[in-house]
């Protein structure tokens, strides 16, 4: 237990932390107006969907980089070039989505007025789009950095880097959004800037150490090929199946909030980032357990395999029950935070909101459940299984 509680706690500690961004970006929204909120949560809803192809994908380079690091205990050089491959196959991978997928951004104007969203919501939703999608490439490099100092056991410098992001991203987005009077846009703007300035800072920093210099993309150039990719997407693309189905959900949820008006959609928005507050804590866990399995499988240990799987499973159910009761007894707390003083739309927010906040609450465990099976299952590189339950489901 203490070796899955030392990784996942600054990986909970890092989620959280990348929630509070989250979290501070709706707070300047509710700043601006309820009708930035219903705005800036539809354009964060579209960014979610383009991303989860993109992120999951792409994140089970550190599965993969686990198994890598666990084999070098037996075959120190086949593991390292393992490492090497599979860093250099996520980066490339990153690369080649975020092309691939940028085209999205620019037409989603005209679906989403299909979908009969608030015209005005949309301009929104289109203005924050446009900014926040040069966020895309620095925070999936960070995703496999972040992979490979996780594969080593190395989280407490994936919790400084979330830690600065913040701090950078705050005042960033503030700047742009207040001081300069670009609005919505401002806050997308920030978030990229921060997050491109933390990829610099944070790739120097890790391979600056002479524990990972030995992995340095910069270097064996000619090792960048298409085929690294491929046990990549052997995983990823099953993966990446199943998150979208199951975000889709969400999405479909704010896309319906949407036709009922500016306030269902505020109060949608609201609700997502407590049921993100559990996500994200049970992410950590789940991760944390997939990493330990993965070391595990690679250096052909299946006793401690199943026993970081049950450890994860249960932590994660413990976290999420206690999380659900806490929401359900103190709804109130959000009406607070989220209420605009003088906004005539903000009394039918209030009103609204703790109903919600219960049945938001009812999901916590089931959806920790399905997060840590998942994730557990892949760092056993059992992934097909997985996906055809969720289309089920």
């Amino acid at each position: 237990m203490k070796k899955l509680v030392s990784l996942a706690v600054p990986l909970i500690i890092s989620q959280l932390v990348a929630q509070m961004l989250v979290f501070t970006d709706v707070w300047m929204m509710a700043q601006l107006s309820i009708m930035a909120i219903a705005g800036g949560g539809l354009g964060a809803t579209v960014y979610s969907i383009v991303f989860i192809i993109a992120g999951s994908t792409v994140g089970c380079v550190a599965n993969l980089i686990a198994i890598a690091y666990g084999k070098r205990a037996r075959q120190p050089e086949v593991g390292d070039a393992e490492v090497r491959s599979s860093l250099k196959g996520g980066l490339l991978l990153a690369l080649i989505l975020t092309v691939a997928l940028q085209p999205v951004f620019f037409m989603m104007h005209a679906p989403l007025l299909m979908a009969k969203q608030d015209p005005q919501a949309v301009v929104l939703a289109m203005d924050y789009l446009d900014a926040l999608k040069w966020s895309m490439l620095p925070t999936l490099v960070l995703l496999v950095l972040r992979s490979l100092v996780s594969a080593f056991g190395d989280t407490r410098s994936v919790m400084i880097m979330s830690v600065a992001t913040v701090v950078l991203n705050v005042p960033l987005s503030y700047l742009f959004a207040f001081h300069w009077e670009m609005g919505l846009a401002g806050l997308g703007y920030g978030t990229s800037l921060a997050a491109f300035i933390i990829m610099l800072g944070y790739s120097y920093w890790v391979f600056s150490h002479s524990k990972y210099s030995n992995y340095n993309p910069l270097h064996k150039l000619h090792e960048y090929r298409l085929g690294t990719m491929v046990p990549l997407l052997g995983i990823g693309v099953p993966i990446m199946i199943a998150t979208m189905l199951e975000h889709a959900l969400f999405s479909g949820a704010a896309l319906l909030a949407g036709t009922l008006g500016a306030v269902s959609l505020a109060i949608h928005q609201i609700a997502m980032q407590c049921l993100n507050l559990s996500w994200n804590i049970a992410f950590g866990l789940s991760q944390a357990a997939s990493i330990l399995v993965s070391q595990h499988v690679g250096s052909k240990e299946p006793s401690l395999v199943r026993r970081y799987a049950l450890l994860g499973l249960f932590t994660v159910t413990a976290t999420s029950a206690v999380i659900g009761v806490l929401v359900s007894v103190w709804p109130e707390f959000l009406t607070q935070v989220f209420s605009v003083e003088g906004d005539e739309l903000a009394t039918e927010l209030v009103a609204a909101l703790p109903s919600v906040m219960i049945m938001v609450a009812l999901c916590f465990v089931v959806d920790a459940w399905q997060l840590a099976a998942i994730s557990i299952l892949r760092g056993m590189k059992v992934v097909i299984g997985p996906t055809i339950s969720t289309v089920i489901g």
